[in-house]
């Protein structure tokens, strides 16, 4: 599994934010996307390096970004 930090814009209460998704790869076929995961891109470009460096496996990602998240 590879993963991949994509900034993105997104509508947040009538205004338009830059925010972060995590897209995840499975030999090159995108095969989920979390869109949203935050608005600080730099934090999840670390988050998406130590998923690729711990090779974590898909089911995990949801918990990964929860525990990221609080």
């Amino acid at each position: 599994m590879k993963y991949v930090a994509l900034p993105h814009f997104t509508k947040v209460e009538n205004k338009i934010v830059k925010t972060c998704a995590i897209i995840a790869f499975k030999k090159h076929i995108p095969v989920k996307v979390v869109k949203d995961v935050s608005l600080d891109v730099k934090a999840v470009q670390d988050l998406v390096k130590k998923l690729n460096e711990n090779e974590v496996e898909l089911v995990h990602l949801y918990d990964v970004i929860e525990d990221f998240l609080f």
